[in-house]
């Protein structure tokens, strides 16, 4: 199989970065191939996957499948155009509203009625053009297919099951401004381990994502994350957040904003694991539990066995598979 992937021009995004970690997974265990057209500046290895244009158009002319994902303010539809095979095109939309916007009722209203000048509102021009539409945050309307991110492969850098977990809560985010309840969790976090005598880290020492040295931060972050046995989560410009994913990627509880990824009947995410709040007394609530199993049953009995299904239905070659499956039933491929 042969997938084009048309990433944004230059600045990395989050999901486009899912599908690509899945990609080089696949490619390395089937007799996938992928190509991305030169430009896109990412941490992952795509290097040996990058194509001049000229090149790549060739390439994806004779493609399965071209991937068309989305960027902030720099959407690669100039290079789709030119192709123009628009029977093989797979939108994948990460965008969101951002900054504190996903709570404003006036910008609800106008993703709802679908107003395209309005950030993280649908593109209804592609989601006519397009074969499949997958899109990583509501609303989804019919023919939107949800594709949050996932569990990428640098999220298990550091975890080790021999690694004793002797740090209760890890709460650390990249930017904490928005929205408010970070902050507000963060501090009633650190005064009820206080009160309780456990342990919990709300700050890396290389300042995580905020220094210069951003891969050191990164480092430590999941060296604590290896380390905790539960990770605190809540959104930022999107409900779905890296930092939901990291968590669950380091075999941690998880203790989360009212889960709001999928469709409301969905149970793929239904886990013994994750505990969710609405507020900040939902919030001291699954603290109290959630001590209380820190303190006399931890480690759970299902913790592996969870752990293991989790990593296989939520990493980021799931993701990229549950694409082929949407496009092997549409007829797109064999």
């Amino acid at each position: 199989m042969k997938i084009a992937l048309v990433t944004p021009k230059y600045k990395e995004d989050y999901l486009t970065n899912t599908i690509i970690d899945g990609l080089i997974t696949l490619s390395t265990e089937t007799d996938l191939t992928w190509f991305c057209p030169e430009g896109y500046q990412s941490y992952l290895p795509i290097n040996l996957y990058q194509l001049n244009r000229a090149e790549f158009i060739t390439f994806a002319k004779e493609a399965d499948l071209i991937f068309f994902c989305w960027g902030k303010d720099n959407l690669n539809s100039d290079l789709v155009n030119e192709i123009n095979l628009w029977d093989k095109v797979i939108y994948i939309d990460g965008s969101e509203p951002g900054g504190n916007k996903r709570f404003d009722s006036i910008v609800q209203q106008k993703i709802l009625a679908g107003d395209e000048d309005t950030r993280g509102a649908i593109n209804n021009e592609l989601l006519q053009k397009c074969s499949l539409y997958f899109r990583r945050e509501k609303p989804y309307v019919d023919g939107v297919i949800p594709l949050p991110f996932g569990i990428e492969r640098r999220y298990l850098d550091i975890y080790n099951p021999t690694v004793e977990k002797d740090i209760d809560f890890v709460c650390i985010f990249g930017q904490a401004e928005f929205p408010p309840l970070r902050a507000e969790v963060k501090n009633v976090l650190s005064e009820f381990c206080q009160a309780h005598n456990l342990k919990c880290v709300t700050e890396t020492t290389k300042g995580f994502l905020l220094s210069d040295d951003k891969t050191a931060g990164r480092t430590e972050f999941y060296q604590l994350l290896a380390r905790a046995k539960v990770g605190i989560s809540t959104g930022g410009g999107g409900f779905d957040t890296a930092r939901f994913w990291e968590i669950l990627g380091n075999n941690c509880l998880l203790l989360t904003e009212t889960i709001d990824i999928y469709e409301p009947t969905s149970k793929a995410l239904t886990y013994d694991r994750i505990y969710q709040f609405s507020n900040l007394l939902d919030f001291d609530q699954q603290l109290k539990k959630l001590a209380e199993i820190l303190q006399h049953s931890y480690p759970p009995a299902n913790l592996e066995s969870e752990y293991n299904e989790i990593l296989a239905k939520h990493s980021t070659k799931a993701r990229v598979l549950t694409i082929l499956e949407a496009c092997r039933n549409k007829n797109l491929i064999s």
